[in-house]
């Protein structure tokens, strides 16, 4: 094994071979690859111990981000309880969280076509800034974004609209943004029976 034969592979390279999603042509060059290469060795050997934390992070309550199906995928086989919403841009929803939701879901459908990164805001209905992420990369071609959420913090979040804007991170400042959503956020509920 060397140190490395040419450009290490991305940890989204690596990630999407653990999680088998990738071509079979991509998985025998990537194979090759880390057959090859010790410092990827190593990366993938971190990607398996991160792989084996995530159904961990995500009940939790560890983490907030735009994630991509391959994650969500994960979730599944991690055995992750899963809340999903869809929206159209200028879209609103009903939304609420059960006391065994561990994650909420939504995808956010705009084209975001041309834009490398964007930013989203989360405001209350008073205008109040709930929650921010920044420059958040978005895939070539992209009309969708998957945002995932801690069920434990939506359970904190005040029982009012919500309003997340999302912008292109390269937009001066005043530009309209690309898309707006809004959350009808009813609380978090409990199951009986």
């Amino acid at each position: 094994m060397t140190a490395g034969p040419g450009v290490c592979l991305s940890i989204g390279e690596l990630s999407d071979y653990w999680t088998a999603d990738v071509f079979p042509d991509d998985m025998e060059r990537i194979e090759a690859h880390v057959f090859a290469c010790s410092a990827c060795t190593e990366l993938l050997a971190d990607v398996d111990r991160l792989r084996r934390s995530i159904g961990d992070v995500a009940r939790t309550g560890g983490f907030q981000a735009f994630v991509t199906d391959s994650l969500l995928n994960q979730f599944a086989r991690d055995g992750v309880r899963v809340r999903a919403y869809a929206m159209d841009a200028g879209g609103s929803v009903q939304c609420a969280v059960w006391d065994d939701d561990e994650v909420l879901v939504t995808r956010l459908r705009a084209d975001f076509r041309g834009v490398t990164a964007v930013d989203a805001v989360m405001r209350l209905d008073s205008g109040e800034e709930w929650a921010r992420a920044s420059d958040i990369p978005v895939p070539e071609g992209s009309r969708e974004l998957i945002m995932a959420l801690p069920a434990a913090l939506i359970r904190r979040a005040p029982e009012v609209p919500m309003r997340l804007i999302v912008r292109s991170s390269a937009a001066p400042p005043g530009e309209s943004p690309l898309a707006e959503y809004t959350f009808d956020h009813r609380g978090a509920h409990t199951r009986r029976g």
